[in-house]
């Protein structure tokens, strides 16, 4: 489907994204310790990319086990976590919003049915010297369920979602006040919705999240990036413009919390895009004082990996030079 191009719509988003971030919208106070104008990290990689990209990383991202109820709980009990919690100066875990053992409970999720559980986690986090991190909760649910067992199937799931993101957002908080909370979604994914039918509210969340791969279509000219930079969907965000926009109107910081190349078949040449790295880049230079921090996806080579240097050289030389240099 094409971009949509309501002008009122863009006109909205446009003038969103060109008005500073208002004021008290960051919701992050950890050091920076890359020096840049913004949060920078890493997501599913370790310590030694600090190191290649020749800048410290300020945020790591984890993620919980969702198999069930005790994975879930175990792994933030585990060595594991706890060794993770301090690597960076922000924590950020990736925490399913219902497991795999209770796949689509939104209902019963949205009347305290699982309150329990998201206190003991809260409870867990603080213990293990995470009490404030950001919590990215039941992440990109708008890819469906076969992906994320709390994953939205059809717009009749979404008030309960929006429910149960409430309850656990606040049974989290009751344990461990200072935790963030962000709300993140796929940049389109596959629900026929303005994506902000699944927002909870701003006082239920803290950043907005997006993961903003380089794929629908692969952004590798300019022409292209610029095209759907404002791209709407539905009435709602969908291009990196869009979504900025998005938070800025509800007073909250970007996070872009995952993001990367992405061969998704087309082979390595193709996903090889160091256009759309350099355009990420000077997106959030341009836009530092609205993001609260962005982390490249490091994982599985011959899909994203860039390091160690492998299927993308080019994107991989791009982001190394561009992080390593900090201008």
């Amino acid at each position: 489907m094409p971009a949509s191009r309501a002008p009122a719509a863009l006109l909205l988003a446009l003038a969103a994204a060109l008005l500073p971030a208002p004021a008290g919208a960051a919701a992050l106070t950890s050091y920076i310790a890359s020096r840049l104008p913004w949060r920078s990290g890493a997501a599913g990689t370790g310590l030694a990319f600090a190191p290649w990209r020749h800048r410290a990383l300020d945020v790591l991202v984890v993620y919980a086990q969702h198999q069930s109820w005790w994975a879930m709980s175990t792994y933030l009990q585990s060595r594991a976590f706890k060794g993770q919690v301090d690597w960076t100066p922000q924590l950020v875990l990736s925490l399913g919003l219902v497991p795999g053992s209770a796949k689509g409970q939104f209902a019963p999720c949205a009347t305290g049915a699982f309150d329990a559980y998201y206190r003991q986690f809260g409870q867990l986090m603080a213990q293990a010297g995470a009490g404030r991190a950001v919590v990215r909760l039941g992440i990109e649910p708008n890819v469906g369920s076969a992906s994320h067992p709390w994953g939205v199937d059809s717009a009749d799931q979404i008030a309960d979602w929006v429910g149960c993101f409430r309850r656990e957002a606040a049974a989290l908080k009751s344990a461990a006040p200072g935790l963030k909370i962000e709300w993140t979604m796929a940049k389109r994914g596959k629900l026929p919705v303005n994506l902000l039918a699944l927002y909870p509210g701003d006082d239920a969340v803290d950043l907005l999240g997006v993961h903003y791969y380089d794929t629908g279509p692969e952004k590798s000219t300019q022409a292209l990036w610029d095209k759907f930079y404002m791209a709407t969907a539905n009435g709602g965000p969908w291009g990196l413009g869009t979504w900025l926009a998005a938070a800025k109107a509800h007073g909250k910081g970007l996070a872009v919390s995952e993001w990367g190349v992405w061969d998704q078949g087309q082979g390595p040449a193709a996903a090889d895009d160091p256009l759309y790295v350099r355009n990420m880049y000077a997106f959030f230079r341009a836009n530092a004082d609205a993001i609260e921090y962005e982390s490249y996806f490091d994982d599985r080579p011959g899909v994203h990996q860039i390091f160690p240097v492998g299927a993308f050289p080019r994107a991989s030389t791009a982001y190394q030079q561009l992080w390593a240099a900090g201008q």
